[in-house]
């Protein structure tokens, strides 16, 4: 839970401070290596994989604050300056926490979560984008990609603000979950995208699903859906794969009404877009705050090589290059004018809330990240004053599972699948202390005792039946049923679909009633679907209850694979 708690939380080449180019004083070559061993040891400490669990935001945040100084020490020596922030017009119509937030020199707690997971997409944009070789393909692929990780929940059915890194760690997110992780892969690729949806008045929330994400690619601006899960294609009546790959453009969305029609009809219209929609649609950039600030910027410059990584995507145009807003207002393909474009409002809100959880907040996060803990071991048995029965006292949460899902979730597939069948067999075997003992009942006397053999394997899980020991049943068939689950995925990333569709199989054995039945349902039919065996995965995908949330991209999904049957008759 600590480490979720500390979790909850850029499209343009690396943004650079605009110094005075006075010429340049002697500098410290010992005062220069000790700022860059600041700034090493706040990147190591910011890696995904350990914060929240070996090292907290505090001291990554002190130790970037520490570098901060000593750079600008270290630049004022050079005859260089830091110049002071100058807001974009745009931020000026923003509340003033915006502007503060952006103009701050010194880094803050937030930050931490922010920079992890930049950290984490940059990364993730490496495996993610699969074996494309062409830009177009990796576009597609890393939104496959977060789709495939981010299982789709109902809008406002989880109140817990999480960033885009935590969210594909629970496994689970809304279609803005969804969009917000697909851009900030984009992001890592200097790919610019935005959330295109039809205008409506103020504080209208109806249809929040009638959004897209428009990548701006080259000379086109391409549209993907993260509600359906699919990028909208242009070949619905005559598919040209199993997966859509060729995204529709805006301007054809706008110019030919019939495509977004024939989507929704597949959809059984729970897609509704149209092209009067999208005629002149409302646009806006997918930032926050982070991103935009002048101490990102000064950052920024330091992170190259094996660290780099794009930390800051400011608004406003630097010397040798445009910022995000001319990059989108003036596009080639925009649609729009200038005074159009506007900030989507959701990161910087998630990013705002998570520093604030409210009392019902931490009891869900709690709850969502309680699997994650596991295992918990028995330590004692302490035999009854009377000598009939023990009672079992356990260890504290290991958090083993939680390591081994943050390993997947960075990409080392392969690493984590012994501890994935270890979890898978917790309440088979359940897991007990290397210092096991029995405990006499005046507490004084004890004695090392192993659980070996079926018979004591058997005991020992007919005592974990009894009603008080029930939170640890279900910690331990919780984390079972993640772990086949997230096995299953491990093997799909992995392109092992045969291993893929043998685990789905074990997983609808052993977990009828688990939290993932439709998501490996869906995750089954994509496997079978790649190994063109398109029959078997309508009908895996016609299992899944009609009221799951991605009903719209199954429906779409099935009538695309039988027109591809159809056309092979």
């Amino acid at each position: 839970m600590l480490s979720l708690v500390v979790w909850c939380s850029g499209c343009a080449p690396p943004a650079a401070n605009s110094p005075d180019k006075s010429p340049k004083a002697t500098t410290d070559p010992q005062a220069d290596s000790r700022v860059l061993r600041n700034l090493q040891n706040a990147l190591e400490t910011l890696r995904p994989e350990k914060l929240g669990i070996a090292s907290g935001p505090e001291q990554a945040i002190a130790v970037l604050n520490e570098w901060a100084k000593g750079a600008k020490s270290e630049a004022e020596k050079r005859g260089e300056r830091w110049e002071a922030y100058r807001p974009h017009e745009l931020l000026r119509s923003l509340p003033k926490s915006w502007i503060e937030q952006v103009s701050l020199e010194q880094f803050v707690e937030r930050d931490a979560t922010y920079l992890r997971d930049c950290v984490w997409a940059s990364k993730a944009t490496r495996f993610g984008a699969g074996d494309a070789a062409k830009d177009l393909d990796v576009v597609v692929n890393l939104f496959e990609y977060a789709v495939r990780n981010m299982v789709l929940i109902p809008p406002r059915s989880r109140r817990v603000p999480l960033g885009p890194f935590d969210a594909l760690v629970l496994g689970r997110g809304t279609a803005r979950d969804r969009a917000w992780a697909f851009a900030e892969l984009l992001r890592q690729r200097n790919v610019d995208s935005v959330i295109l949806s039809p205008r409506r008045a103020e504080g209208d929330s109806r249809n929040e699903g009638d959004f897209l994400v428009g990548v701006l690619f080259e000379k086109d601006i391409l549209l993907f859906d993260p509600t359906l899960g699919l990028p909208l294609m242009t070949d619905t009546a005559d598919p040209k794969s199993v997966l859509p790959r060729l995204p529709m453009s805006l301007r054809q969305a706008q110019r030919e009404p019939k495509l977004l029609s024939a989507i929704a009809a597949d959809s059984g219209e729970t897609f509704t877009l149209t092209a009067a929609m999208l005629a002149a649609p409302q646009v806006e950039l997918i930032c926050h705050s982070e991103q935009l600030a002048i101490r990102m910027q000064r950052l920024q410059q330091e992170l190259s090589g094996e660290q780099s990584v794009v930390v800051a995507d400011p608004l406003e145009d630097l010397v040798d290059q445009p910022g995000l807003w001319s990059r989108v207002a003036k596009h080639s393909a925009a649609s729009w004018s200038p005074e159009d474009v506007a900030i989507w409002p959701y990161p910087e809100i998630v990013r705002e809330s998570s520093q604030r959880l409210t009392a019902e907040q931490q009891k869900e996060l709690f709850k969502l990240s309680q699997t994650l803990s596991a295992p918990v071991r028995l330590q004692r048995l302490l035999v009854k004053p009377d000598g009939n029965g023990s009672e079992l006292e356990f260890g504290k949460p290991e958090r083993t599972l939680m390591r081994r899902r943050m390993e997947h979730v960075m990409g080392r597939w392969s690493d984590v699948v012994p501890g994935y069948l270890a979890a898978q067999l917790y309440e088979v075997d359940p897991p007990t202390s290397k210092g096991l003992e029995m405990v006499a009942p005046d507490g004084k006397q004890s004695e090392k005792i192993s659980i070996v053999g079926t018979t004591d394997t058997r005991n020992l899980r007919g005592m974990l039946m009894l009603p008080e020991y029930k939170h640890i049943r279900n910690l331990h068939s919780s984390a079972g049923d993640n772990a086949c689950f997230w096995l299953a995925q491990c093997q799909f990333e992995q392109n092992r679909m045969p291993a893929v569709v043998e685990q789905c199989a074990i997983y609808s054995r052993q977990h009828s009633d688990g939290e993932w039945v439709a998501a490996h349902q869906s995750l089954l039919a994509m496997a079978l679907a790649k190994q063109q065996k398109l029959k078997s995965a309508i009908r895996a995908l016609k299992e899944i209850d009609e009221d799951d949330a991605a009903t719209g991209g199954n429906r779409v999904l099935i009538a695309r694979w039988q027109r591809l049957l159809d056309s092979a008759e």
